[in-house]
């Protein structure tokens, strides 16, 4: 869960100070599985601009300029021939097809074409179906051609989007693979020590009633004052693209409310909104979870259909004292608070097509939940499927990174009513559940008729429109 953090107030005059701290925590259901370190040559992580792990496990993120990526990629698109700028309202990607082609390919030591390794250009996963005739296990929606962003992440060319990432989709089916115990909760938080906050605290004493002395040393301070905070992973390993776009999208999400991430289309920040003596000793906490408008299956269960925007940002108030002890139950939060969770709520598409980690975090709430429909389901047993090279980390690696254990605070400075305002720096999904109770919806059946492969595939072809 995203947690802003209002760590600290002092001062209650004008001219005095009011800090206020803002910590993510993200927290997304699922199960935990750690597996040792590999190397291999076919990553598809797509780093990200601006995103470094250190060996130490430190993750930094830095600020990139989300205009000018979208700028390239028109460029790019304008400049792709028309032919060439593939656009599908309904792709369809058979897994166990797929799997058996990376087997072969890996078997022979060869390279994942980037088709692979963005699955066929899927910006989204709306259908998950089993094909008795075929034994197939397919999920379907929109595509577009792949670009490939001069940061490594893959995109729609068209929309901006995140494409689908193959070991994103590896690391979510392995959490709820076949044969084995049903996962619980993924979940990444991000939080500052009780230390730390006590540290500043302490630091921040110091410039009660000497707002006007604050400047870019005493932000310094305090950002060291607090230290680095604590990530804490569960349910997929830390060392996992999917574990590292989680705590990106929560932490650039902080960095949106505190105004420093530009965000390419309007939107209001949450500093720009909130009042000086709105928030005395309380914690706002703001946390990304599940928004599907329908999640719905067929009578067999053999189908599955999400429906919706997928996710929603939500806040939540906690109260804090200054030895850094924190207690919930305060409601959903201010009014600055609300707004602002409100708007990036509304503008989450708009957000994901300018910057990219949020439509990719988005594909891993979707991924989730359709890997736990079909461990649920028994999709593996009725098309006597295992996984494959999928589950075998030793012959496909996901762990590609360091394993995240840290990040460092971010701070932002504002005056407000003779106040400064100091906010420093911040997602939920529960994917068992969602797969566990859809509607039943018979047109399914029709749905996946049409979506059926052709008679006359061919056997090396893994997708088709």
């Amino acid at each position: 869960m995203l947690f802003h953090r209002l760590l600290s107030r002092l001062g209650q005059s004008t001219g005095s100070l009011l800090l206020v701290a803002l910590c993510a925590t993200m927290g997304y259901s699922q199960n935990n599985n750690n597996n040792n370190n590999n190397n291999n040559n076919n990553n598809d992580s797509g780093n990200g601009g601006g995103v470094e792990i250190d060996p130490q496990g430190v993750l930094r993120i830095s600020n990139i300029d989300n205009a000018l990526a979208a700028r390239m990629r028109m460029a790019t698109l304008k400049s792709t021939d028309r032919n060439e700028r593939i656009v599908s309202e309904m792709r369809k990607v058979s897994l166990n097809r797929l799997e058996s082609i990376v087997a072969q390919r890996l078997a022979e030591d060869q390279e994942l074409d980037e088709e692979m390794l963005g699955l066929a250009g899927l910006t989204r996963i709306e259908y998950v179906f089993y094909l008795p005739e075929s034994n197939d296990i397919v999920i379907a929606g929109p595509a577009e051609k792949i670009h490939v962003t001069e940061n490594g992440d893959r995109v729609g060319l068209k929309s901006g989007k995140s494409v689908l990432k193959l070991l994103d989709l590896v690391v979510a089916l392995r959490t709820y693979a076949p044969n084995k115990e049903p996962a619980g909760s993924i979940a990444v938080s991000i939080d500052p020590t009780q230390e730390g906050i006590k540290r500043m605290n302490q630091y921040n004493a110091q410039f009660e009633g000497r707002a006007n002395q604050i400047n870019a040393n005493v932000l310094a301070g305090m950002k060291q004052a607090l230290g680095y905070q604590v990530v804490s992973v569960k349910g997929v390993p830390r060392e996992t693209n999917f574990a590292r776009v989680l705590v990106e999208a929560d932490y650039r999400m902080k960095l949106i409310g505190l105004g420093l991430e530009n965000t390419v289309i309007p939107f209001t920040p949450w500093i720009a909104r909130t009042q000086a003596g709105a928030n005395q000793n309380a914690l706002q906490r703001w946390y990304f979870e599940a928004d599907y408008s329908k999640v719905s299956t067929n009578e067999d269960r053999s189908a599955l259909h999400l429906q919706g925007q997928g996710v929603k940002l939500t806040g939540e108030k906690e109260f804090l004292t200054k030895s850094g002890n924190r207690t919930r139950g305060a409601g959903s939060g201010d009014s600055a608070s609300t707004a602002f969770a409100k708007e990036f709520t509304q503008k989450f598409e708009a957000l994901g097509e300018a910057i990219p980690v949020f439509s990719h975090m988005r594909n891993l709430f979707d991924m989730s939940v359709v890997a736990a429909f079909m461990q649920q389901n028994d999709l593996y047993g009725r098309s006597n499927w295992e996984l494959g090279v999928f589950g075998d980390e030793s012959k496909l690696v996901t762990l590609t990174n360091p394993a995240i254990s840290q990040v460092e605070p971010a701070v932002n400075a504002v005056k407000k009513d003779g106040l400064l305002i100091t906010p420093i720096g911040g997602v939920h999904i529960s994917a068992r559940k969602l797969a566990s109770d859809p509607a039943v919806d018979n047109e399914l059946d029709g749905v996946s008729t049409k979506l059926s492969a052709p008679e006359d595939l061919a056997n090396s072809q893994w997708w088709w429109d």
